[in-house]
């Protein structure tokens, strides 16, 4: 075999920092690549020689020695990232990083660092523009972000990754005192604006919970593996309303009468189960009627348009809303002291 050829697949076969390779290790993996048997003397005096020019270590644990790049080793890409990769990956820290494990965002570390030296020193392409060019925000109330216990995201994420039960403190929002849960079964994460949700079953129970890593004081990752329930899915779990909190398991037909206004991105974005759309341009309304799950989330969404929004069915929501003006306008006969 060519030299300059065995001692690039070597090469590439070495780990970033935090892991390791034998020698051994890598004589059994050229060999499964159809390269014929090397000794280990050969793969060594490579990796002897490769040392010079390459920021590659080793450490010694007996006879055997683990091999390395070092830690603040800049990364060798070939071919070389191109800049539309490099803002690929400037994207993913900045919009990814609440999604993935430490382990994850460790690893990619030095991507990132490529990637922020090509962007800035790309003269053809000025892609590094273009962080300050896009944004991404959301209609709701900006809220500050709550804190997470330090270490607790990492090690639900490692279980996560890896399958594996958690133990957890959890501090209850009704209850000033934290709650132990000696095993939970983890089954996905879920962000909502800025709230991280751990989806999990707790010991033999079946029926996914949801619980908020910010309120997680404590977490543990044991030596047993997950036991998913059957035919689970994360976006079948999303996909039937259990982050909308539906009131009952039905669905409702929903009609409401919107200020012409207000209804103007109704048309634009029509709602999921959209039955009609109904313009009255003389008394400046619009009627509309669709299919919905009967959910919390649903009178958060309406209660966000206030009187330029009326419920008409059905009536036991129209009562609901009516009993909120009650109490509304009782609040604000009050004097302000």
């Amino acid at each position: 075999m060519d030299t300059l050829y065995r001692r690039w697949l070597i090469l590439c076969m070495i780990p970033r920092y935090g892991n390791s390779i034998t020698v051994s290790q890598i004589a059994d993996r050229l060999s499964s690549s159809s390269v014929e048997r090397l000794s280990v003397r050969t793969i060594q005096r490579d990796l002897e020689d490769l040392s010079g020019p390459f920021p590659i270590v080793s450490e010694q644990e007996g006879h055997t020695f683990h091999w390395s790049w070092m830690e603040d080793a800049p990364r060798h890409d070939i071919p070389m990232m191109d800049p539309q990769t490099a803002l690929t990956f400037h994207l993913v820290r900045e919009h990814l990083t609440p999604l993935l494990p430490a382990s994850s965002l460790k690893y990619l570390e030095s991507y990132f660092t490529t990637a922020a030296s090509i962007l800035s020193g790309n003269n053809e392409m000025p892609l590094a523009q273009w962080r300050d060019k896009v944004r991404k925000i959301s209609r709701g109330l900006q809220m500050e972000p709550p804190s997470i216990s330090p270490g607790v995201a990492e090690v639900v994420y490692e279980a996560l990754l890896r399958e594996r039960c958690l133990r957890i403190s959890y501090r209850p929002r009704s209850e000033g005192t934290a709650k132990e849960y000696t095993e939970l079964t983890p089954l996905g994460l879920v962000m909502v604006d800025s709230l991280i949700y751990l989806v999990a079953t707790i010991g033999e129970y079946t029926k996914p919970l949801q619980f908020l890593l910010h309120r997680m004081e404590e977490a543990t990752m044991l030596d047993k593996p997950a036991n998913v329930p059957e035919g689970f899915s994360l976006q079948g779990y999303i996909e039937s309303g259990e982050f909308s909190y539906p009131v009952g398991k039905e669905t409702i037909r929903l009609k409401a009468l919107f200020d012409s206004d207000a209804a103007t991105y109704l048309h634009e974005t029509p709602l999921p189960g959209l039955i009609s759309l109904t313009d009255d341009d003389e008394e400046e309304t619009v009627l509309l009627e669709a299919e919905v799950l009967d959910s919390l989330q649903l009178r958060w969404w309406l209660r966000g348009f206030g009187d330029a929004v009326e419920v008409l069915e059905p009536l036991e929501l129209r009562e609901e809303f009516k009993e909120m003006a009650k109490n509304l306008k009782r609040a604000y006969k009050k004097a302000v002291l």
